[in-house]
């Protein structure tokens, strides 16, 4: 009797993983599915989450911004202080929040974000994208994403950001 009951029990506990087990499958694959190739919302284009390179549209940031280059050196100093920045630093939500702890895009909150936040790993991205441009977006956020302004951060700031941002495609 003692035995009927401990297979009795092994079986349930076995049927239940494999049922837990199963439910997850299709989670997976919902997961792992590509996202739609490329829908418009107003000036952005969504691509898939990991695509290199992104093809989005960012409204151009106005003069003189577009032309502006990144005044500080690339310093370790002036990198380390931008990496405090975009991993702590920035508030009321640090950079990594969305962009992820690598620059890849991949933030924790990514997949509730369209379109995607940038990759900043991406090098064919992001030698499109000049310093001013970046400066701009920082500064006063991007119109039709989730990027808000920054307006608060003192213009080395933004320009350290710059250059941590930038390391991520090197």
């Amino acid at each position: 009797m003692k035995f009927l009951s401990t297979k009795l029990w092994t079986n349930a506990i076995t049927g239940f993983c494999l049922v837990i087990l199963l439910s997850g499958c299709d989670r997976v694959e919902q997961a792992s599915k590509p996202v739609a190739e490329k829908e418009v919302v107003e000036m952005k284009t969504i691509d898939p989450a990991g695509l290199c390179p992104q093809t989005r549209g960012t409204a151009p940031a106005p003069e003189p911004y577009t032309g502006m280059k990144n005044p500080l050196p690339a310093s370790p100093e002036n990198i380390a202080a931008g990496k405090q920045l975009f991993h702590k630093g920035v508030q009321p939500i640090a950079c990594e929040t969305c962009h992820g702890f690598k620059g890849n895009g991949f933030g924790v909150i990514f997949a509730r974000m369209q379109p995607y936040p940038r990759d900043f790993t991406c090098y064919q991205t992001m030698q499109e994208v000049s310093d001013g441009q970046l400066f701009w977006i920082i500064k006063h956020g991007s119109h039709s994403t989730r990027m808000k302004p920054f307006k608060y951060l003192e213009e080395d700031e933004v320009w350290q950001l710059v250059h941590y941002v930038r390391h991520f495609s090197d």
